[in-house]
């Protein structure tokens, strides 16, 4: 009988929740709520936002000039850390769209310093080897009852 892997994979899931990011926090719970378990009849695996590199290198200089509503994700942090100089509404806005301008065109700090923080390569080797440790006895098994 072939092993159940689930429990490694949420092992590894949990692991990786576990590790924090750049600014000294956790992974907050809804990025985590988007690595999914994903099982057919021949794969399991785990699916994770396509983004999940930035959390290791930090956000970079963005290509495009289109207006993705960031402002409006920094203004909501800015206000709950109590960081607006400006009193009015506008000189608040302004403040956040600044900062956005300043990120869009230079990165964010995690990426200008160049810091790299690994969340989930080392884990992710770890459960490969684990994997193959699991797996080396079947592979044998079936290579010698096909010859």
């Amino acid at each position: 009988m072939i092993p159940d892997l689930n429990t490694e994979l949420q092992q590894f899931i949990d692991n990786i929740g576990k590790r924090n990011m750049y600014s000294g926090n956790k992974i907050p719970e809804s990025i985590m709520k988007q690595f999914v378990i994903a099982e057919d009849d021949y794969h399991i695996g785990i699916e994770v936002p396509y983004w999940l590199g930035v959390l290791e290198r930090g956000r970079g200089p963005r290509r495009s000039t289109k207006d993705h509503g960031l402002w409006k994700k920094i203004y909501r942090w800015m206000e709950r850390k109590n960081m607006f100089r400006s009193r009015t509404d506008k000189g608040r806005i302004s403040e956040a769209k600044g900062l956005t301008w300043y990120i869009n065109k230079h990165g964010n700090e995690q990426f200008r310093k160049k810091v790299y923080i690994d969340i989930y390569n080392s884990e992710r080797r770890q459960l490969i080897e684990k994997i193959n440790e699991r797996f080396s006895f079947f592979i044998g098994k079936i290579t010698t009852d096909i010859i």
